[in-house]
């Protein structure tokens, strides 16, 4: 085999198994329950975007959850259709005791955790009071099923 045709060969190999690479282990990444966003207040609130893969033709369910210390983990609602959060971050307002929750650069979620008040963002959306709560031992990694 000529040279040139090795290197190409090569080539060729190389970037198949590095494309294999970079698929198995975004799989691998979205078949988990994941953290997106995650804070906790001073007084040990703890809260997380949370978002897991459906599988299926409603690519992910992401929903905002949040612990006072002693408690389960209540949740809200976010979007059972979404799609991938590449990035999140928080923002603690400890004055107001607000966390701002950000889908890229973007607002997305706000909570104040001393009177449990979430505001959904995108539909201009506030509930008081968490909607539901997980079961003794669910933590935002357990996958649902």
């Amino acid at each position: 085999m000529p040279h040139r045709k090795k290197v190409v060969l090569g080539a060729v190999t190389l970037a198949f198994l590095l494309f294999s690479y970079v698929i198995i282990s975004f799989l691998w990444h979205i078949d988990q329950a994941r953290i997106v966003a995650r804070g906790v207040s001073p007084e040990g609130v703890e809260m997380c975007i949370v978002q897991e893969c459906n599988w299926n033709g409603e690519p992910f369910t992401t929903r905002f959850v949040f612990r006072k210390p002693g408690t389960n983990w209540g949740w809200f609602y976010y979007d059972h259709q979404d799609w991938y959060w590449r990035t999140g971050h928080v923002i603690l307002d400890t004055n107001s005791k607000t966390a701002r929750f950000y889908r890229n650069a973007k607002p997305a979620v706000t909570f104040q955790w001393d009177n449990e008040t979430y505001t959904l963002h995108r539909w201009n959306r506030t509930l008081y009071g968490a909607q539901s709560y997980m079961p003794p031992g669910w933590t935002p990694t357990t996958k649902d099923q």
